[in-house]
């Protein structure tokens, strides 16, 4: 029987891919709802994938579009207000400016690490409901794994000037914020934000020597 601890990290592990996965947009998206957003990075994402396979085994490649492209889509400054909760306002300009940092390489690192057992799901988009005058949005969708049950997520998204940015993400209920944001606190509260800060930078590094051993190992050897 799987566990609860094991079924929540699961969980847990797919809202990061989700929330990266979907972030690769298109060009000239301003302007555009939250629904159609989320849908033109979807497109966007199959296109990528049917011209070229293999990206998603490139962790070398897939991090550049990571980087350039798909944290755009994501508000990291409000998520980062939102998981750290009351923290946020007692932590320095300086805290605060390394958290954002850290929290951000997480969860790149969390999608380069999973974004290839995902490729084959399908997303579907339900008709958004609300007014979108207050400049936020919950956008609700459907995920199919092939080998697995539909899995129900959820996008909170607000709207930054013209664009809609994802600020959060849920799978079956579980929040993606809210999931990270009780280990943060139990962190800080036992030994402060620069802990918690100096052990995201530590495990960034661990994957990132992690990343640079698996694209040696996958490169193709050199002609002697």
């Amino acid at each position: 029987m799987v566990s609860m601890k094991y079924d929540l990290k699961r969980k847990a592990g797919w809202l990061l891919v989700a929330c990266l996965l979907l972030g690769l947009s298109r060009p000239g998206m301003a302007g555009q709802g939250p629904v159609e957003v989320l849908q033109s990075m979807t497109d966007t994402l199959v296109d990528i994938v049917e011209q070229d396979p293999e990206v998603v085994n490139d962790i070398a490649r897939l991090r550049v579009i990571a980087t350039e492209v798909v944290l755009s889509r994501v508000d990291l400054n409000a998520m980062s207000r939102w998981v750290l909760g009351k923290y946020w306002r007692t932590a320095t300009p300086q805290q605060r400016a390394a958290f954002i940092v850290e929290f951000r390489e997480m969860m790149l690192g969390s999608y380069l690490r999973s974004v290839s057992n995902y490729k084959d799901n399908g997303v579907r988009f339900l008709p958004l409901r609300g007014d979108l005058q207050k400049g936020r949005a919950t956008v609700h969708a459907e995920v199919d794994q092939p080998n697995g049950p539909i899995v129900h997520v959820t996008f909170r998204m607000r709207r930054v000037d013209d664009q809609w940015l994802i600020f959060d993400v849920a799978a079956e209920g579980v929040s993606l914020v809210a999931t990270h944001r009780t280990g943060f606190s139990r962190e800080i509260r036992k030994s402060g934000m620069d802990s918690l800060i100096a052990q995201l930078h530590a495990k960034n590094v661990r994957r990132a020597e992690e990343e640079k051993v698996a694209g040696l190992e996958a490169a193709p050897a050199d002609n002697l």
